[in-house]
């Protein structure tokens, strides 16, 4: 039993002869009495009686035109989602992202992904770098965007945008400068976890500086850079964060940067998609109005 023969079966029913229902489905009528005489012989029934009239259906007939019908309007019901899909008018990208792209890239991405593309619905995973890449290895999500990178041949590492990471304190906390690295293990600190891409580019400077990370006066490890903001905010310690993160901050004189002789830590993030996976048309066009985004980005100025 094909599709064909369904359409051709409910064409033939509804013109009530052979000749002018082969001709809708563009069959000529002998090949259209075949494919109906191999459609009865799998079934067992006779489905049509034909008379000088016309052609009428048995009652073998009508009950297989009830599931002939649902069958061919699934089919159609299928054809017009790919057609959506495709043109991405009805669609869904999900999007795995750690916390400064969930918190700071992403929405300032939205206004305009929804008004170039409004029957395309975006639904966002938060995680850590290592929680959203696992997602995206699993198939969880199609896209990401990280705060780190780990080497793996499963996934491509795009640089989409940057970022300053600030050792931040409330005021009179801290001194506004400290002589060298080595003076921040002594330095009451509240730090992301290690799976976070800020905290592996923060623990590579300090490392590079010179500074031993065991030696690193640790209070609290929190799991968001919002959570260490308020803390640093609370008076608890000082933290390094995302300078989009606590650009406000800063700003106002709520928080302070604390600066560090030949210290400049710098945070790539990264689009991160599967190697060799084709992608649907709705991710692609977030893919593609993100790039445009960051590029006009650059050009005013704010670069890497």
């Amino acid at each position: 039993m094909t599709l064909k023969q369904l359409e051709l079966f409910l064409a033939i029913t509804d013109q009530r002869s052979f000749s002018r229902g082969a001709e809708l489905v563009s069959l000529v009528q002998s090949t259209a009495s075949q494919h109906i005489r191999s459609l009865e012989d799998e079934l067992g029934s006779r489905l049509f009686d034909r008379s000088k009239k016309g052609v009428y259906l048995t009652e073998a007939g009508r009950l297989f035109e009830q599931h002939a019908r649902r069958i061919c309007a699934a089919c159609d019901d299928v054809r017009l989602a790919m057609r959506r899909f495709a043109g991405a008018e009805e669609a869904i990208v999900r999007v795995g992202a750690s916390t400064i792209p969930a918190a700071c890239l992403i929405p300032d991405l939205l206004g305009p992904f929804v008004a170039a593309w409004p029957g395309v619905r975006l639904e966002l995973v938060q995680g850590d770098t290592r929680e959203v890449l696992r997602l995206l290895r699993d198939d969880a999500v199609e896209l990401a965007l990280a705060g780190g990178r780990y080497e793996a041949e499963q996934v491509v590492f795009e640089p989409i945008a940057g970022e300053q990471i600030l050792l931040v304190a409330r005021p009179g906390l801290l001194p506004d400068r400290l002589d060298d690295c080595t003076a921040v293990v002594q330095l009451p600190l509240i730090l992301r976890e290690p799976g976070s891409g800020t905290r592996q580019v923060v623990d590579a400077a300090l490392l590079q500086s010179g500074v031993n990370l065991s030696e690193l006066r640790v209070i609290a490890q929190l799991g968001s850079s919002e959570a260490v903001r308020r803390a640093v905010l609370s008076g608890a310690g000082c933290g390094f964060i995302s300078s989009l993160a606590v650009e406000r901050e800063v700003q106002d004189g709520s928080l302070v940067v604390v600066t560090i002789p030949d210290l400049e830590i710098r945070q790539l993030f990264y689009l991160v998609t599967r190697r060799g996976k084709t992608r649907s048309p709705a991710a692609e066009a977030f893919i593609s109005l993100l790039r445009h985004q960051q590029l006009l980005k650059q050009e005013d100025g704010h670069s890497f």
